[in-house]
C-alpha cells in the first residue's frame, strides 16, 4: 500500500510556524521527546524551578507514550484496539484537566505551550486507529541522519557551492539508506554485468618477519 495514502503525518520538533507552514499538505505530529522538554522551559518562565516541574513533565512523558501493537493491524484483536483508543482518549482528557490546572496555578506560559503541544501529540495514533498504519513518533532518526551527514560534510565539502553539497548530500543519504540503488549505480557506472562471481577458496596465514 502506498504510504502517501494515508496522509503520513509530518514530524517535527516544534520550530515556530513549520506546522502551520505545511499545514495544507500534511497532517503535523510532535516530536513525543522534545515536547515535554518544551514544557520545562515553559514552565520555567512561569517561574517554576526544575524540582517543581519535573512532576508534570514526568507526567506528560507517561500519557503521550502510548505503545501501538505491532502485527497486521487487520488480525489484531478488537480488544487490544480498544486498550489503544481508551489510552489515548483517557490522556487527551487528562492533558486538558492539566491545562485548565495550569491556568488556575497562574501557570500561563505552561498552560499555553501545552494546549498548543496537545492538538499535534496524538496524530500517530490517530492514524493507527484509523488505518493501522505505525508513524514515527520522535524525531531522533532524522536528527541522527543529518548529524551524520553534517559530519561527513564538514570533512569533505568545506567551501564547496551549494548545488555541489547537495548533490553530495544525496549521495551520502543513498549510499546509507538504499543500498541497492547505490549497488545498482555503481554497477551500471563501471560496467560490471555479473557475469561471474569471484570466490576465495583459501587463506593462508603467515608470519611476518618484520615482527
Amino acid at each position: 500500500k502506498e504510504a502517501d495514502s494515508y496522509n503520513i503525518p509530518f514530524l517535527y520538533d516544534g520550530e515556530p510556524g513549520l506546522d502551520d507552514f505545511l499545514a495544507d499538505v500534511a497532517e503535523s505530529q510532535r516530536c513525543t521527546w522534545h515536547g515535554p522538554r518544551g514544557l520545562y522551559h515553559s514552565l520555567w518562565q512561569d517561574g517554576l524551578k526544575k524540582k517543581d516541574s519535573q512532576p508534570e513533565t514526568d507526567k506528560i512523558k507517561q500519557l503521550i507514550g502510548i505503545e501501538l501493537p505491532e502485527g497486521d493491524f487487520e488480525i489484531l484483536k478488537e480488544e487490544d484496539k480498544e486498550k489503544v483508543k481508551a489510552k489515548y482518549e483517557s490522556s487527551k482528557s487528562e492533558i486538558k484537566e492539566l491545562i485548565k490546572t495550569f491556568y488556575e496555578k497562574g501557570y500561563i506560559h505552561g498552560a499555553s505551550y501545552l494546549e498548543k503541544l496537545s492538538d499535534r501529540l496524538f496524530t500517530n495514533v490517530e492514524l493507527w486507529l484509523k488505518t493501522g498504519v505505525i508513524a514515527p513518533k520522535t524525531t531522533s532518526l532524522l536528527e541522527r541522519v543529518f548529524r551524520e551527514i553534517g559530519r561527513r560534510l564538514k570533512k569533505i565539502a568545506w567551501g564547496w557551492s551549494d548545488t555541489a553539497v547537495t548533490n553530495i548530500s544525496k549521495m551520502i543519504m543513498i549510499k546509507q539508506y538504499s543500498r541497492d540503488k547505490w549497488e545498482k549505480y555503481w554497477k551500471e557506472k563501471l560496467g560490471i554485468k555479473g557475469y561471474f562471481d569471484i570466490q576465495i577458496q583459501s587463506v593462508e596465514l603467515s608470519p611476518c618477519k618484520h615482527f
